[in-house]
């Protein structure tokens, strides 16, 4: 792992260990909620987060296995992996820089999940994974913050090869970042071929959980949660343009209303 990043204050325990457990059988249900009930403050933002507008569930849910049985696996780690960055950003989102790569990687993930609905079998691990997908650039912005601060700055009036500029500046980009991270922290490979790969090119087909990460990465991008302005830039029409006929049709015509909508989702989860 890249020297630097080992210097990363320790991610949230029950976050990550949440992120290690590989959904196989009912049991792993039962680990998830012993492991969410073993931090009560976690567990507590858990069901603020679940009773919330957000999911518009219709009955109160007051227990932690209640939204484990309703919600199911994926999607409980994937509001545990929220809750976890949030707290591990905490006084850090008011860095302008920070504050990007948050709201960024929440809004591929929102922007995952809309696509998964026709492209991808379950859409609660493409939440996760677009939720995750730049955990590299957060770790390179919390080691760098001063530095990673000027790069974003700089890029608003000369947009850039991102990867490119980070190797220059850090000795490392941020899906190598995220990669290295990743396996030093025994996650699922799925998701660390996420991290490491979410820039590469689309080779037409199906979209599985990578194109769908590396679609809804530059779709975040193009609504205006973005971190470092991409010399590679879409724009709204252009990137509708390379989806399927029926995941398009899943997508407002208008820009303004598909961004609209990614933004109240977001602040629902800040105020939770």
């Amino acid at each position: 792992m890249p020297l630097a990043l080992v210097d990363l204050p320790p991610f949230p325990a029950v976050a990550l260990r949440a992120l290690q457990l590989v959904s196989k059988d009912e049991g792993r249900l039962r680990d998830l909620n012993d492991l969410i009930s073993s931090d009560q403050a976690i567990a507590a933002q858990l069901l603020r987060l679940t009773n919330s507008p957000l999911y518009g569930i219709r009955v109160e849910i007051t227990s932690t296995l209640q939204a484990t049985m309703l919600l199911g696996f994926e999607r409980v780690k994937g509001l545990l992996l929220t809750i976890g960055i949030k707290s591990y950003l905490r006084d850090a989102l008011e860095l302008p820089a920070l504050s990007a790569c948050w709201r960024h990687s929440l809004a591929c993930a929102l922007v995952t999940e809309e696509l998964a609905k026709l492209s991808l079998a379950d859409k609660e691990v493409a939440y996760t994974a677009g939720l995750i997908h730049d955990l590299g650039r957060l770790a390179l912005a919390i080691v760098h913050s001063k530095s990673y601060a000027e790069f974003v700055k700089s890029s608003e009036g000369a947009p850039c090869d991102v990867l490119a500029r980070e190797r220059e500046l850090f000795g490392v980009d941020h899906c190598e970042a995220g990669r290295a991270l990743m396996t030093s922290w025994s996650l699922p490979q799925d998701l660390i071929d996420v991290a490491a790969n979410h820039h590469g090119p689309r080779h037409g087909g199906k979209f599985d959980t990578l194109a769908a990460i590396r679609f809804s990465c530059m779709m975040s991008e193009t609504l205006g949660f973005s971190v470092a302005r991409s010399i590679d830039a879409r724009t709204y029409q252009e990137l509708l343009e390379e989806l399927p006929a029926p995941e398009r049709r899943q997508f407002p015509a208008e820009q303004e209303e598909l961004a609209a909508r990614i933004a109240g989702k977001i602040k629902s989860i800040e105020l939770t």
